[in-house]
């Protein structure tokens, strides 16, 4: 065990609190997940699209913009956005040539070559295959995983490593970041009976929110 485990729970169960007072429609939220077999496409390419433009970004600027960079890429209709060839309007809104190429180029993918065959692919393959997406990396693939219901676990963000590091014990053979995270998250829904989406957003919120400083 490589996390202080009265520490952890601790932390875990302020967090949880402070989700419930503060976020309780994003409780509510991440204790009903979305159910991967009746994922339909355009709700992917939403999913897919927050993930992509959330990467590096904080969640309050993407949440302004998302409404008019939904609407920018076609509101994620998925025969317009086939066809869709120029970013002009979504650099507009959000002026980064990369994630919107890489989004538009992975969705275009997925519609040319079929949304059945990509989902059994995930089933498959697990959210491995998702790295495999334009903008998708080893973080991300997690996020999105999460999102779409593909499987519960925790995203290595930087509140996340920041509230794992803080709950470390000393440890010649200390873990990864995301190894420490995913060890501290799955610890605490054990502990206090909730899954790890639900922990991850509580840790996340908690940290956003300024509460890890003082913890």
């Amino acid at each position: 065990m490589a996390i202080n485990e009265a520490r952890a729970l601790k932390l875990g169960q302020e967090a949880l609190d402070h989700l419930t007072e503060t976020h309780p429609d994003m409780l509510k939220w991440a204790r009903n997940p979305p159910i991967f077999r009746n994922l339909r496409l355009k709700q992917f390419l939403f999913d897919y699209c927050w993930v992509v433009y959330a990467s590096g970004f904080r969640y309050a600027v993407i949440e302004a913009k998302f409404p008019h960079l939904q609407k920018a890429f076609k509101d994620f209709d998925p025969e317009a956005l086939s066809r869709m060839r120029s970013i002009r309007s979504v650099l507009k809104i959000f002026n980064n040539e990369r994630k919107a190429k890489s989004f538009l180029s992975g969705a275009q993918t997925i519609i040319r070559e079929g949304f059945i065959p990509f989902k059994r692919q995930l089933l498959k393959d697990g959210e491995q295959a998702l790295e495999k997406l334009p903008g998708i990396g080893p973080i991300t693939k997690d996020h999105l995983a999460r999102n779409i219901g593909l499987a519960d676990l925790p995203k290595a963000d930087r509140w996340l490593e920041r509230a794992a590091k803080l709950c470390a014990t000393l440890s010649v053979e200390a873990p990864s970041e995301k190894e420490l995270v995913n060890e501290l998250v799955a610890f605490i829904a054990s502990q206090l009976g909730e899954s790890q989406h639900v922990i991850d957003v509580a840790i996340w919120a908690y940290g956003k929110d300024g509460k890890l400083q003082k913890f």
